[in-house]
Parts: structure tokens; C-alpha cells; sequence
């Protein structure tokens, strides 16, 4: 069971918050104020800045060849599809890693190529560009290999596949280590020296770039956006900053989506009860990228391949019943893995006197431990590792907190670990199980020297506050322009000060929260997950809400509804706090 105290969130206004810079801003534009300050929040209180940011477009994309061996890279690949050589394309079995597959392989193919691809299995091949995989290429009389996703830390295997008088490409967008692969061409924008001015690009990103340069003479840029789908979907599944090329690409790919919206896709968003509605950036995250992931989790990777390759209505509708099915045994997975968690986090580590959670098991899916490990660190608000074992040895999957460096630590600790690698917030490693204790431990030691107390405290941060008379479907209209929301770009949270509910209930047996504002407009408020906590803010008295508006559309009406984040008893003003 989970701890009865957790921690509790401090209600803070943005940092950068400006009422004097949204106000100016408000006027050049022509947006309603809430809009002008979650603008000037988001660091684009310029009015050159906030148009750009309001309406994305292609042009505001960098060259690819900005991007250190990309041009080497290009003409490598380039000269393979002319001398008719066998191509290997090595992804990875997430989101990112199999739209990024699917984005080579059809430019390939565009060019005349017939490339080979594989997709590793998470369980029996683990991640990456291995030596397995280097062989596999060879039986497959491949001369080429051409990672996506993955191969910036593949030292052994690229200097293997020399031996066997194969050349490697490496694209990725995974922190380096010291010693860099000896590849033909290596192309990440984090690599040392890569004058490339946005670094955080996915992994689809990375390969949308070199597909733009393939296609030089084929239509560049123009034929590239063909695809812009699809960098848009394993884009906002990898979780990446939707800021600056990142915003670019998944506003116009999600339009592209919805407006050409492949087999697969249409057949998945059908499945997951979507249908012909307009699909938003959160449903990518929450509703198509976890079954797309499932396949990689559950079962075999290749699923999501096949289902963005389909070309008949009847196999799109068996691949995203499958991987409906996959998603369903996922869900039990991790709920079963969470729980069990959870007791051991108060079992084995002592929360919450720990700053830190590592813990490992026997009998954990290692498909399912990296979405358990997210749901321990929102929980307990502590860095954490989860490690499922198979024998002597375990594979593990980590995610962090906004001022403590994963990789980092983990790089400190490298001595313990078999193999690691990822980002700040997220990484994998493998590691044996004698050492697990060792690493535990150290890995304690290194947060708590690299943190402070107020680290862990969470921080609900508010954009502005807002009357609940601003709250209409012209606000909706102008909030709307804001997305799409993720890491870096969250969406908008305003605060209502001082309110008297005029009705609390619990809906969706008793799992949300329905409030009625006072007013002349009969405004509610909607608090997913919030269901238990209704009798507590009956008895409340006047309470606070931090909340987005938002667009409820019921059998042909469209009214403003407002979606609850959290509430608290009344308290004033959050600059306090």
C-alpha cells in the first residue's frame, strides 16, 4: 500500500511571470491576457517571439546540414541506394524508434532502395545496435548499417561490423559517452562539436532531418513533410521539449495527422474510441502512444511497424486489435508491478527518509518497470530505479527529477553497471545482481549530495490568476493556439481564488470530481482522479482552484468546462507561498 503522507505541492506563480511585459503583449497581439501571460511564462514575451510561437511553420526549421556528419551520412547512403547495396536499418522498439524506422525506410524505398530492417526485441535482444544485430546484418548480405534512435554508445558493435568490412551511420539523439563509435558518419546533435542550434530533437527528429537532405532533388523539404505525421507521433511519445523545431514539427504533423490520417493510425484512434475526433497532442501521449509502445513492451516491436505500414483496412484493424490486447496485459503489468513497488518502497528503502528509490525483482516484465519508475517519482517526488532481474543479471529502466542529471549519476556509477545510457530524465542500464546493493547505496549517496530538501517538495506552478467571468469559449479559442503541450510547453494552469462551490459530487463511480461554480454562467469544474477527495472540499468552505479552461462538446453543444489540476482550502495569494 502506498504511504498515507505524501508530499504536498507548493502553489507558486511562474517565475517569469510579468504582468507589465503580458499586458503589452496582450495589445500587440490582440490575445486575451491569460493567453499574453502564459506567452511570457513560456519565455516568448517578445511580440516577434509569441507570433512564431502562435503559428509554426517550415521555414522556421534549421538546415540539416548544420548538424555535424549529416552531409557524410547523406552521401554515404546516398552512394549505397546508387550501387544497388543492401541496406540494414537498425530501430529501437519505442514510439520514437519505430516511427523513425518507418521514416527511413519509406525514404529509402522512395529512392529505389529495398532496405533490411530490424527492430530488437526487448527481451531477447535488448536495446540497441548489437552484436547480434551487426550479424544479422551480415547474413543478410548487408554492407551498410544505418542506426535511428539508438547507436551513440555502441563502441563494441561498430567496431565489429569493421571487422567484417561493414560501414556504420549512427543518427540518435541520446547523450554520448566518452569514447564515440568509429562510424563511418555520427550524427546527434548532443555529439561534442555539433554546431546544430537545437539540441533537443527526438529521434525521429534526427532521422526527419537526414531524410530532408536524401531527398534533395526529390522535393527536399516538401516531400520530407510528406511524414510530418509520424515525426509529430514518436515526437510527443519520447517526451521531448515541445519547444522551438520540436514545436514546429508536432503542430504541423499533428494537423497533417489529422488531416491525412493513415490506415494504421485511423484504425488505432478506432480502436482506442477516438474516432473521427480531432486528435490532440495528449491523446498521442495517453491514448495512441501507449499502444504503439505496447507491442514493444509485451510482445514483438515489429506490430508497430506493420501498423504504420499498412495498406489494407482489414490487417490495420487486426494490428491495432492486437495491440489493443497488448496494451490491456500491459496495464495489469504495471499495476501489479506499482503495487508491489510501493509496499517495498516503505519496506526495503525507508521513505521518505530516502532520496532516493532503487529497487529490483525477480518477477517484474522489464516492459513495464520504466512506466512504474515515472508513476514512483510523480508519487514519492524521488529519483527512481526499477530493475527487473533474469538470472544473474537485470535490466533496469530510471527517470528523474528536473534538477538531478540521470545520466550523470548513473555515469558515476558506471563501475557497477554491465551497460547504460539515455537522458536526464530517463535511462536504461543492465547491471548483475551482486551488485545491486552496491549500487543502491551509491546511488543514495550521489542524490542526496546533489540535492537539497526543497528538491523534493513539489511545485504546482500557475501561470496567473484568472475570474471565473474570463473563462469563455473565446479564451478556449485563443488557449487552443498554445498547443501542442508537453515538457518545456505544459499546459496552461490558472488559479480561481476564494470560491464557494455551489455543488461538490463525486461521478464516474466516485472516481472524479464535479464542481459547480457560482455565477451567473453555470460553470463546472471536472477533477479526474480527484473522486475521494469530495467530502473533504464540501467541508471545506472556500476553496481555491487550479484549473485549465477548456472545450466540452455534448451532443452538439459546446460549452467552456474547466479541468481540474488541484485544490486546496482558500489561501490567497500563491506569490506567498
Amino acid at each position: 500500500m502506498p504511504p498515507t503522507t505524501l508530499p504536498t505541492s507548493n502553489w507558486v506563480y511562474h517565475p517569469k511571470r510579468s504582468p507589465e511585459t503580458a499586458a503589452a503583449l496582450a495589445r500587440a497581439l490582440g490575445v486575451p491576457m491569460p493567453v499574453a501571460h502564459v506567452l511570457v511564462n513560456r519565455g516568448v514575451g517578445d511580440e516577434a517571439a509569441a507570433r512564431r510561437f502562435l503559428e509554426p511553420t517550415l521555414d522556421q526549421l534549421h538546415e540539416p546540414t548544420l548538424m555535424l556528419d549529416l552531409e557524410p551520412a547523406a552521401q554515404r547512403i546516398r552512394h549505397a541506394v546508387d550501387q544497388g547495396e543492401r541496406i540494414f536499418i537498425q530501430g529501437d522498439y519505442d514510439v520514437d524508434g519505430i516511427t523513425s524506422t518507418f521514416l527511413l525506410d519509406s525514404v529509402l524505398r522512395d529512392l529505389g532502395a529495398n532496405p533490411e530492417v530490424r527492430i530488437p526485441h526487448r527481451v531477447r535482444d535488448g536495446y540497441g545496435l548489437s552484436i547480434g544485430a551487426i550479424d544479422d546484418a551480415a547474413r543478410r548480405g548487408c554492407t551498410l548499417v544505418v542506426t535511428v534512435d539508438c547507436g551513440i554508445t555502441a563502441v563494441e558493435s561498430v567496431a565489429y561490423a569493421r571487422t567484417l568490412g561493414i560501414d556504420v551511420v549512427v543518427t540518435d539523439h541520446h547523450e554520448p559517452q566518452a569514447v564515440l563509435p568509429e562510424a563511418h558518419a555520427i550524427v546527434d546533435p548532443l555529439r561534442p562539436g555539433c554546431p546544430y542550434p537545437f539540441k533537443s530533437l527526438a529521434g525521429v527528429g534526427v532521422t526527419f532531418k537526414l531524410a530532408e537532405r536524401l531527398l534533395k532533388g526529390r522535393g527536399g523539404l516538401e516531400r520530407a513533410q510528406e511524414y510530418l505525421d509520424v515525426v509529430a507521433l514518436g515526437t510527443i511519445a519520447d517526451v521531448v521539449p515541445l519547444v522551438g523545431e520540436n514545436r514546429v514539427l508536432a503542430q504541423l504533423g499533428l494537423a497533417r495527422l489529422n488531416e491525412h490520417r493513415r490506415l494504421g493510425i485511423r484504425a488505432l484512434a478506432d480502436m482506442a474510441g477516438l474516432g473521427t475526433r480531432l486528435i490532440t497532442s495528449g491523446q498521442v501521449a495517453f491514448v495512441l502512444a501507449p499502444r504503439i509502445n505496447a507491442a514493444g513492451r509485451m510482445g514483438n516491436a515489429e506490430q508497430g511497424l506493420r501498423l504504420l505500414q499498412a495498406r489494407e483496412p482489414g490487417e490495420a484493424h487486426d494490428l491495432a486489435l492486437s495491440l489493443e490486447d497488448d496494451n490491456r496485459r500491459r496495464r495489469e503489468s504495471d499495476e501489479k508491478v506499482l503495487r508491489e513497488a510501493e509496499a517495498m518502497v516503505e519496506r526495503e528503502i525507508g521513505y521518505p527518509e530516502c532520496q532516493s528509490i532503487l529497487l529490483w525483482s525477480d518477477t517484474w516484465h522489464p516492459g513495464v518497470i520504466g512506466i512504474v519508475a515515472s508513476r514512483l517519482v510523480e508519487r514519492y517526488q524521488r529519483p527512481a530505479v526499477l530493475v527487473a532481474l533474469d538470472g544473474e543479471r537485470g535490466r533496469g529502466s530510471g527517470r528523474s527529477l528536473p534538477h538531478l542529471d540521470l545520466t550523470r549519476l548513473l555515469d558515476d556509477c558506471s563501475d557497477l553497471l554491465i551497460t547504460h545510457g539515455g537522458h536526464a530524465f530517463a535511462a536504461g542500464l543492465s547491471v548483475s545482481r551482486e551488485h545491486l546493493p552496491e549500487l543502491r547505496e551509491r546511488f543514495e549517496r550521489l542524490v542526496r549530495e546533489r540535492s537539497r530538501a526543497e528538491h523534493f517538495q513539489p511545485r504546482l506552478l500557475l501561470d496567473t490568476e484568472i475570474r471565473a467571468d474570463e473563462c469563455d469559449l473565446a479564451l478556449v479559442d485563443a488557449l487552443e493556439r498554445l498547443a501542442p503541450h508537453g515538457l518545456d510547453n505544459p499546459e496552461p494552469l490558472f488559479q480561481l481564488a476564494g470560491v464557494m462551490p455551489r455543488e461538490v459530487r463525486e461521478v464516474g463511480d466516485g472516481r472524479h470530481l464535479r464542481v459547480r461554480l457560482p455565477g451567473a454562467e453555470d460553470r463546472t469544474a471536472i477533477g479526474f482522479g480527484l473522486g475521494p477527495q469530495a467530502s473533504e472540499m464540501r467541508a471545506a468552505g472556500p476553496v481555491d482552484l487550479a484549473f485549465m479552461p477548456t472545450r466540452n462538446e455534448w451532443r452538439g453543444t459546446t460549452e467552456v468546462q474547466l479541468k481540474l489540476k488541484s485544490w486546496r482550502p482558500a489561501a490567497g495569494d500563491p506569490r506567498g507561498s
